[in-house]
Parts: structure tokens; sequence; C-alpha cells
């Protein structure tokens, strides 16, 4: 069904740039040597402001960016990763999630943080 819907949208609205949003959506490979170089360059602590909930959200755009943009379920593993990186129990994860989706959709300059960190990762 969301092969017709984007079919008949790339139809009406050529102009719109599909093909950006498709990648946007797609998650990539869970990688261990990523994590870590979101963590070391995030270094989450409850002692930092917002960091746990900035390296969830940099988690989620990066391994599960259907479930920060468009609110879906977290993919396999996802969960698992944020839980054992950030030294924490299955419910303090999940919260985070929540809590990182929120942020994210809400706050322009969190969001922007969000990112630039996930591309200067992403390109190293």
């Amino acid at each position: 069904m969301d092969k017709f819907i984007l079919k008949l949208a790339k139809q009406h609205n050529p102009d719109v740039p599909f093909e950006d949003y498709r990648e946007a959506l797609t998650a990539q490979k869970m990688d261990d040597s990523m994590l870590k170089a979101l963590f070391k360059k995030i270094q989450p602590s409850p002692k930092k402001h917002n960091s746990e909930i900035q390296f969830t959200a940099c988690v989620l755009l990066m391994f599960s960016p259907k479930s920060i943009l468009l609110s879906e379920k977290v993919e396999n593993g996802v969960c698992l990763a944020i839980k054992n990186c950030l030294g924490i129990n299955q419910q303090s994860a999940s919260y985070r999630i929540k809590v990182a989706r929120e942020v994210y959709q809400v706050d322009k300059v969190f969001r922007s943080q969000v990112d630039k960190i996930v591309k200067e990762v992403c390109d190293e």
C-alpha cells in the first residue's frame, strides 16, 4: 500500500525530494564502533545536563530513524544498546527514548545539535 501512495504522491508532487525522505528514514546497521564514537563524542552522564537524552536521540536517529522521526516502534537491539551504553535498566532506557523523541520533535536547538553530532560521527 505504501508503494502505491508514494507513486501517487510522486505523480502529483514531482518537486518534492522523496528520495531524501527515504534516505532519512533508512536505518544504519547497528555498529559498535559508531556507538563508541557517539559515546566518546557526547560522554553521557547523569551529571551532564541532557547528555543521556542527547545520546539516546543520536542513537535513534542513526539506527532507528523511523522511531524518532515518525514515532514508530524502535528497531530491534537499539533499546538494548542504549541500556548497555548508559548502564541503566530497561525501564530507564525506554523512558529516555520517550523523552528523546519528544524533545527532538519540539526543540529546534536540540534537534540541530543531534543532527550535527550524527553528521560528524557518520563523516568520521
